[in-house]
């Protein structure tokens, strides 16, 4: 095989494009190919492609339909079909980065760690003009899925879909893109099952540079994109259970700090809806809906989270964290 890495973008956005593509061409080692999925973006992409024919083995296809302001995850899949035969792929975007080693340094770990099916760039976040605004921790050489998923909601790590490179075969076999809403926390579960088996291996060598410009799902603060993305954490901590539950394995996380995690998301939603709207999100909640005592006390967790009193403030945070207490062990 002559490219055994497939970068792929499901292009849209033109601001970083350049940047990108640039990016890629400047890598030290080009044994890889790039597939662009034109989500029919209003730009013109093509005219900035066609400025690296010849400096990169690019295949460019212009869908004549817009998927991602519906469901990306479909997008996402479109562009996974236009593979060829290649063993890994990337799910890059169409404005981070790659430092210069990147491809060089994963060709080098393969020779010694061919087995994986999981690999992992290390990153940074920049803004806009480049500038990194966050060193994000580095991960451990070899890291479990259930270690991956403890380290990263207990903010020891981050994770973005582009520093992941997957093994094409064992992805396919494993359920492939995990679809929620705005595919909000569809790379999170999307990494757990493909490393189920054998872990994530950590790329040495070189970062991938991930660009919070402003326009990224997870940093726009419109009330409507908030509300979607709290019911899209609600749906990733229900198929966490489900995931679990079908391997007959201890969910790495307690009903109580699922929860907690789940009424962090909720209260996001404290500066633009009414209070009902937050009660209305946790009775999404598949365990809340079918035990009123323990819908009831999330209820009371969320009301002492929302007092703006400082007054009695230790008798209600003894409160708020003991409502939950008894679910620490389910």
């Amino acid at each position: 095989m002559s490219n055994k890495l497939a970068i792929i973008i499901p292009a849209y956005k033109a601001a970083f494009f350049d940047k990108t593509l640039d990016s890629l061409s400047r890598q030290t080692d080009k044994n890889f190919k790039v597939y662009i999925g034109d989500d029919d973006s209003p730009h013109d992409l093509e005219k900035i492609v066609s400025n690296y024919h010849g400096r990169l083995d690019i295949t460019y296809k212009r869908f004549p339909t817009n998927l991602g302001s519906t469901d990306l995850v479909r997008h996402w899949n479109r562009c996974l079909d236009m593979l060829q035969d290649e063993d890994f792929f990337c799910l890059f975007s169409d404005d981070d980065v790659m430092e210069p080693a990147c491809i060089e340094s994963f060709h080098k770990t393969l020779r010694t760690d061919s087995a994986s099916d999981v690999y992992h760039f290390d990153i940074d976040l920049i803004d806009g003009n480049g500038n990194i605004i966050k060193s994000c921790n580095n991960y451990p050489s070899v890291l479990s899925a259930n270690e991956f998923l403890r380290m990263l909601y207990t903010y020891r790590i981050d994770a973005r879909m582009p520093e992941f490179i997957f093994r094409t075969r064992h992805f396919q076999e494993s359920g492939g893109f995990i679809n929620f809403d705005l595919a909000y926390r569809s790379d999170n579960a999307t990494v757990i099952s493909a490393a189920r088996d054998r872990g994530i291996r950590t790329i040495h060598g070189a970062k991938v540079l991930w660009r919070d410009s402003g326009t990224n799902i997870s940093s726009n603060h419109n009330s409507a994109l908030k509300l979607r993305r709290a019911y899209a954490t609600i749906d990733f901590f229900e198929w966490m259970e489900e995931y679990y539950s079908q391997r007959a394995e201890a969910c790495p996380f307690s009903l109580k700090e699922r929860l907690e995690l789940i009424i962090r998301d909720i209260l996001t939603l404290a500066d633009g809806f009414p209070r009902k709207e937050l009660y209305k999100a946790l009775g999404r909640v598949k365990r809340a809906r079918q035990n009123i005592f323990l819908y009831l006390r999330c209820r009371i967790y969320i009301m002492i989270a929302l007092r703006k009193s400082s007054k009695h403030k230790k008798f209600f945070t003894y409160i708020k964290k003991y409502c939950l207490t008894p679910y620490s062990k389910k």
